[in-house]
This record gives structure tokens, sequence and C-alpha cells, in this order.
């Protein structure tokens, strides 16, 4: 560990890195999870969700012929959750309490969104147009939120709790 310019002590990098991608997973399989059940609740296949992801590897065109493969789109899905999760690692000794993390990830999964199905579904990944838009969103903050939970008491926020209730309010007026 080594003292941060914010005045808490700094996560290694490697050991940061590993945090957000172990928590990247963590996070991406509620996400994989509640797509699933939202496909199926809406009376779609559960498993379209991880075809759709296959495309990321298998093309556009696999979706179509009925041959892209859900067991691929858990490993894309999987590897592109650790990749999100250290990059938002990143990030985090620039946060100095949970609740800048909290926010910071919640914002970090509206910014996937945005990135992925309004920048690159577009150019690339066109079999993503066909989802559910407001929920792909909702999914993406929850992703982010809960990547953020992996970083509550670390680096600078070491010792914090991780809900500030019960905490003596400083006042201005003492």
């Amino acid at each position: 560990m080594t003292t941060s310019r914010l005045g808490g002590t700094e996560e290694p990098l490697v050991g940061r890195l590993l945090r957000g991608a172990v928590g990247g997973v963590l996070a991406g399989v509620v996400f994989a999870g509640v797509t699933m059940w939202f496909a199926h609740s809406t009376g779609g296949k559960a498993d379209m969700p991880l075809a759709m992801m296959a495309t990321i590897v298998q093309g556009d065109a696999a979706m179509a012929a009925g041959t892209a493969n859900p067991t691929v789109g858990v490993l894309v899905h999987l590897a592109l959750s650790a990749l999100f999760g250290a990059v938002f690692a990143l990030a985090v000794p620039r946060l100095r309490t949970n609740g800048t993390v909290a926010v910071a990830g919640t914002a970090y999964g509206l910014l996937l969104y945005v990135v992925n199905f309004l920048v690159l579904t577009p150019l690339w990944f066109t079999t993503f147009k066909a989802a559910n838009q407001p929920f792909e969103v909702f999914a993406h903050m929850v992703f982010g939120t809960l990547l953020s939970f992996a970083f509550f008491g670390s680096g600078a926020r070491r010792g914090e709790r991780a809900l500030a209730i019960g905490r003596p309010s400083t006042s201005l007026s003492s």
C-alpha cells in the first residue's frame, strides 16, 4: 500500500485490477441472470441474451442463421465484464467515499450502455438493436452499481463503513 494524494492508502494496482475483474465478473453474472429472466418473462427464450452476446465474436450472421452459441456468449460476457471491472478499477483511487464510488459505478454503467448500444451497435453489432433499450439502460446501471460494491472500504476508503448510518454529524455551528 502506498499513501495516496487524497490522504488514505492506495491499494496496489495489481490488487485493484484483480478486485475490479472479480467485481466485474460477479456483477456480470447478475447482469446476465437478470437479462435472461427478462427475456423469458417477456415471451422470449431465456438464452437469447447469451446468443446475442455470442455475436460479438461470431458475427451478426450467426444470429440470423440460428448458430449463435450461448456458451460462447457466456464466455464473451464474462471476459468483457472482467475487462470493464478492471477499467473501472483505474478510476477508483480518485474516489474518496463509498457513496462517490457508488455514484461513479452507476454512471460508469450508463457510460457502458452509451458506448455499447449507441456507438458500437449501429456500427458493428447490429443484433443488439433488437434488445429492449430501456431495460438495457437499467441493467447496465445495475451492473455499474454492483461493480462499485467491490471497492467499498478499499484504498483511501479503508475503514469507512459501507453505509454512513449512525455517523455523528458534523455541524458548522459548534
